[in-house]
C-alpha cells in the first residue's frame, strides 16, 4: 500500500509513453529500402511524445504556471509523473500478489517497489530511465523535506524510510545495468562496495518475479479480462484529471495488464480525489484507486525543495 502520511506521498504522471504502456512499446524499424521511400507513419511513441508536448503546453497556460518557463514546466511535471509511475506501478506489484496468490519472503512493500523498479528496467529506454530516476529523486526529496519540517521517521511502518526506499531503487538499477548507472550511483554517493552487491540483488529480485508470474501469464487462447477505468471528476483537481486523461494512463495500464496476465476475476483502476495524498490496491472493492491529491503534493515537494543544493540533488539530473 502507497497510501501515507505526508514524509511519504508519491504521484503523478506519464505511464502511457513509459512503464506498463500497451505491453512495452518497441520502437518501430525500417524495412527494405523500396518501403524506406514512403514517408513512415509516426510511432507510438512520437505519437506519446506529442501529446505530453500538448499536456505540458496546457499545463504552462494554468495560472498555477504564470510566468514559469515551459522548460521548468516540463521538468516539474516529469518529477510528477515518474512518481506517479512508481506508484501507480507498486500498487499493480501489491494486486498480482493479492490476486494471484504470490508467496512474498519479506515484507511486502519491498516486494511491491522491486516490481516498480523491474518493470521499468525492463523497457531500457531513456524515458524509463528517466521515470526510475526521477522515483528516487522524489524519496531523496520526502526524505529532505522530513528532516527541515522536523518530521519523525516511523520507524515501525510497513514501508522502508524514505532515503532507504531511494536507494533502493538506485541499487537494483545499477544491478540491471551497472554501465549505464554507475555514475547515478556515484551521484547519490552510494559506496563502490555497496554497488558491487546490487548485483545479487536484482538478479534475486528479477528472478523471483518471473518465477512467480510465470504461471498466470495469459496464454493466445485465453480470454482476455476486461479492466474498467474511470477518472473522478473534480473541480478542484480538475487539470490532474485532464492531464490525466490526455496521455491516456489509466487506459494504456488496463490494456497492458488485460493482455498480460490471466486475472481470476475483474480488477478495476480510478483516478479519484481521496482527501489525502496517495495510491493503494484495495482488496475489497477489487480495484487500485490513485488520488488527485498525489499530484498536488508532489508538484509541492517539487516547488518547494527540489532546488536546495544537497548531496542527494544530482539524482534528480540523469541526463
Amino acid at each position: 500500500m502507497t497510501v501515507r502520511p505526508r514524509s511519504q506521498a508519491v504521484t503523478a504522471w506519464r505511464i502511457t509513453r513509459v512503464l506498463l504502456a500497451s505491453a512495452f512499446v518497441v520502437p518501430l524499424g525500417f524495412g527494405p529500402l523500396a518501403a524506406q521511400t514512403a514517408t513512415p507513419p509516426p510511432s507510438p511513441s512520437a505519437e506519446r511524445e506529442a501529446r505530453f508536448d500538448e499536456a505540458v503546453r496546457e499545463f504552462a497556460r494554468s495560472p498555477r504556471f504564470k510566468g514559469v518557463p515551459e522548460q521548468q514546466v516540463r521538468e516539474q511535471i516529469e518529477f510528477v509523473a515518474g512518481n506517479v509511475i512508481f506508484a501507480t506501478v507498486h500498487e499493480v506489484g501489491h494486486m498480482l500478489i493479492s490476486e494471484m496468490g504470490l508467496p512474498v519472503l519479506g515484507r511486502e512493500e519491498d516486494a511491491a517497489d522491486a516490481f516498480a523498479v523491474l518493470t521499468g528496467l525492463k523497457l531500457g529506454s531513456a524515458l524509463s530511465d528517466r521515470v526510475l530516476t526521477q522515483s528516487a529523486r522524489g524519496w531523496f526529496l520526502s526524505d529532505r523535506r522530513n528532516q527541515k519540517e522536523n518530521i519523525k521517521m516511523v520507524f515501525y511502518d510497513e514501508h522502508g524510510l524514505d532515503r532507504q526506499r531511494a536507494y533502493n531503487i538506485v541499487c537494483l538499477m545499477v544491478g540491471g545495468d551497472p554501465k549505464k548507472f554507475s555514475a547515478l550511483a556515484d551521484m547519490t554517493k552510494m559506496p563502490e562496495d555497496r554497488q558491487g552487491t546490487c548485483r545479487g540483488d536484482y538478479s534475486n529480485a528479477s528472478w523471483s518475479w518471473n518465477k512467480v508470474l510465470e504461471p498466470h501469464l495469459r496464454k493466445p487462447d485465453q480470454a482476455k479480462t476486461r479492466i474498467d477505468v474511470a477518472y473522478a471528476d473534480t473541480a478542484k483537481y480538475q487539470i490532474y484529471g485532464w492531464g490525466f486523461r490526455q496521455i491516456r494512463l489509466l487506459e494504456n495500464l488496463a490494456e497492458h495488464l488485460s493482455d498480460r496476465f490471466a486475472w481470476r476475476g475483474p480488477v478495476a483502476l480510478e483516478m479519484t480525489s481521496c482527501n489525502e495524498p496517495g495510491a493503494r490496491w484495495d482488496l475489497s472493492a477489487r480495484k487500485i484507486f490513485i488520488c488527485y491529491e498525489l499530484a498536488a503534493d508532489f508538484a509541492d515537494l517539487y516547488r518547494n525543495y527540489a532546488a536546495e543544493p544537497t548531496p542527494q540533488k544530482a539524482t534528480a539530473q540523469e541526463r
